[in-house]
């Protein structure tokens, strides 16, 4: 790709929106409490070997509050060291709600003009039928900010969300259906023409289970859209343990674009789409602004970000499947 068609690819992302002062410090303070609850809670199921190909070859990648997280040598995809025992320990939390509202609700206006756009732009270039009434369901909706955007474009929307003091947060605001059992729970006979998983896959036990049950609840035609991190990007080379991306309770996998395409096929699902985008530089940025505080580079990255995010792309996996 040209420099200039990926500069005029690029959307341009309000670093300090996303980003703001204190952002690393509080991210880190609510993945440490936790992996606390977890701790006080019904603990933790260690993994002797990698859970989605069941060699014990691994290497550490990195470790945070006292946590590793591992990656397999022979099918690369990386992993906690140990899961939550429990689920609820994690998003049940009567805190749960609260964490969602600081990191979604606060800028909830942004997010829907910056990435539900674009994120309903692509599923426009790919679903092969009328938007107008396509059933769509979002696993892991969350505070509800893309679902919101999704219904007003015609979408008959429903959410998905395991939290279960979230999920009602989620239904009485926007009046729609939410589940709050997992995917593979649903009844066969709940069929979507779009599935949407932003930032899912790696946190569930399963995710080969998770793509498989996907599969089998899209209509004919229909098309799923997965977001997930990117262990191989830029930002977490830089910011190792410091990333907010390292969330030992929470993040279980850590996928590679490899490791993701080879998931994918296993669940006989087809990759139409395969790209690469992300948030490196505001990553990198907060980091040099805050922890590091080296300003000459902050001020750097801060100037000449959208130059540089849009060259290297390389944080998240970005996947259309049908």
């Amino acid at each position: 790709m040209s420099l200039s068609k990926a500069l005029n690819d690029y959307l341009h992302i309000d670093f300090d929106e996303m980003r703001p002062p204190g952002f690393l410090s509080k991210e880190a303070n609510q993945i440490e409490a936790t992996v606390t609850n977890v701790d006080r809670g019904h603990g933790w199921i260690a993994n002797a070997v990698c859970p989605l190909c069941a060699s014990d070859q691994r290497v550490v990648r990195f470790q945070r509050f006292a946590r590793k997280i591992l990656q397999c040598v022979s099918c690369e995809v990386g992993y906690s060291e140990a899961f939550p025992a429990t689920t609820t320990d994690v998003y049940s939390d009567t805190g749960y709600l609260d964490t969602q509202d600081a990191n979604y609700l606060q800028n909830a206006e942004y997010r829907k003009r910056r990435f539900a756009s674009e994120r309903l732009a692509i599923i426009a270039r790919h679903l092969q039928r009328d938007p107008i009434g396509a059933r769509l369901l979002d696993v892991g909706c969350g505070t509800g900010w893309f679902l919101e955007v999704a219904q007003q474009a015609g979408y008959a929307v429903v959410g998905l969300e395991v939290g279960a003091e979230l999920a009602r947060f989620t239904s009485e605001k926007l009046g729609v259906q939410v589940f709050t059992h997992p995917l593979p729970e649903l009844a066969a006979s709940q069929r979507f023409d779009v599935i949407t998983l932003f930032d899912v896959i790696e946190h569930v036990p399963d995710p080969g289970g998770l793509l498989k049950a996907v599969r089998s609840h899209l209509n004919p035609g229909g098309i799923a859209i997965v977001f997930t991190p990117n262990l191989d990007s830029l930002g977490l080379a830089v910011l190792g343990a410091h990333s907010s991306l390292i969330m030992p309770a929470e993040h279980l996998y850590y996928f590679t674009p490899a490791s993701l395409r080879r998931l994918i096929e296993q669940a006989n699902l087809e990759a139409i789409s395969f790209s690469t985008k992300g948030m490196d530089i505001a990553d990198m940025y907060s980091y040099y602004r805050d922890v590091s505080r080296i300003n000459p580079i902050a001020d750097f990255l801060r100037d000449r970000g959208s130059l540089l995010q849009a060259v290297l792309m390389p944080q998240a996996v970005q996947t259309t499947c049908g």
